[in-house]
């Protein structure tokens, strides 16, 4: 008998021993089941599962206790963001194995991406928690999926929480090369969506403020001439810091934002070899039409995901809007004209589509 079947035997047992549980079972008092049905067989191997979790837990084999989340989990949710919190959740405690104390089939929804799942096992357990020698005991519950390869469990109850861990354990990613957390906020929206998509992600090497003529990968910089700019050699945004203190004054803070996630968006479409292939070429520093209209797509559909976890504020659409239009091209900018981002009107449209539709309106294969 395997570890797993073994579990599933002893959470049997210790069920129908439940004399709250017992009750509602079929067949007469005193006599010994002869079949399990179908829901307390559910019931029973959902409740094994949550005594392993836990079990794993107590062992501190967090990357074991990874390999059983759900698949949905793991498409939005690293490693290293939850071994980074276990490891410092029991830095100053241990637990011991959780007792069962009820299972409940219930449609439930993740909070972390809004998906909905249908015969959740919503496991209720006490939990045993040891710190400095004082053993106290929680009440909890846990909510579990089955997939093909059995019960699955989830990381989190809100994006927030999840993001929080992201940008706190995986330094490589967000806060060692974005102290800024609005940078940091868009970054981690494309770690997100590119790993979901089983993609490698590599964050830009920073964003970078100017206040002088700076020498970069794409050569001396002005930021007099260039206000914000990605350059493709060093993957590195930069930008005039008066620039953005006049930006963020008139036209707001998440006006700013919106030009960051623009310029991020240039450093996706080189992850993703664009600017590599075809009759369209950057890796001087500057960008097609097609590209910049694209890249103002992909600020909208950043936007769009930005308001769905409540990072915005009221009126931020509309600054986003407002500097948009703003930064259309002078009448007469001709569309080979390697400088060419749009008329205002082909930008706020690229952006609304991006912000309506998200990524699927952009026309990008995160595949390539």
């Amino acid at each position: 008998m395997n570890l797993v079947a073994a579990i599933v035997a002893v959470a049997l047992a210790a069920l129908f021993a439940d004399p709250r549980l017992a009750a509602t079972a079929p067949g007469a008092p005193g006599l010994q089941f002869q079949a399990v049905s179908q829901s307390q067989q559910a019931a029973a191997s959902a409740g094994a599962m949550a005594v392993e979790l836990s079990r794993l837990e107590a062992a501190s084999d967090f990357e074991a206790l990874y390999d059983l989340m759900h698949p949905g989990a793991k498409a939005v949710v690293p490693l290293e963001a939850v071994i980074g919190w276990y490891e410092a959740f029991f830095a100053n405690q241990r637990t011991e194995p959780l007792t069962v104390t009820g299972v409940a089939f219930i449609t439930w929804t993740w909070g972390v991406t809004g998906e909905t799942y249908l015969n959740t096992a919503q496991v209720s357990f006490d939990q045993p928690y040891i710190e400095n020698g004082v053993r106290t005991v929680q009440a909890g519950t846990v909510h579990l999926v089955e997939t093909d390869a059995g019960w699955a469990w989830f990381f989190g109850a809100s994006r927030a929480f999840v993001d929080e861990q992201i940008g706190r354990y995986l330094p490589g990613a967000y806060a060692s090369f974005f102290p800024n957390p609005l940078d940091a906020d868009v970054n981690g929206f494309w770690f997100r969506t590119m790993t979901a998509n089983g993609g490698e992600y590599l964050p830009p090497a920073g964003v970078v403020g100017l206040d002088a003529p700076t020498l970069t990968g794409c050569g001396l910089a002005d930021p007099a001439e260039a206000p914000a700019f990605y350059c493709t050699l060093d993957q590195t945004i930069y930008y005039d810091t008066g620039f953005r203190a006049l930006v963020e004054e008139r036209a707001g803070d998440f006006a700013w934002v919106s030009v960051v996630a623009h310029e991020w968006g240039h450093h996706i479409q080189t992850e993703l070899g664009l600017f590599n292939s075809g009759p369209m070429r950057a890796n001087d520093g500057t960008y097609a039409v097609t590209f910049e209209l694209q890249a103002d797509c992909l600020a909208g559909a950043y936007t769009q995901d930005a308001e769905a976890r409540g990072w915005l504020d009221p009126g931020d659409i509309d600054e986003a809007i407002l500097l948009t239009t703003a930064a259309g091209d002078p009448t007469g900018t001709t569309v080979d004209n390697p400088n060419a981002h749009g008329t205002s009107a082909q930008r706020v449209d690229a952006f609304l589509t991006g912000y309506q539709e998200g990524l699927t309106g952009c026309d990008l294969d995160l595949a390539a």
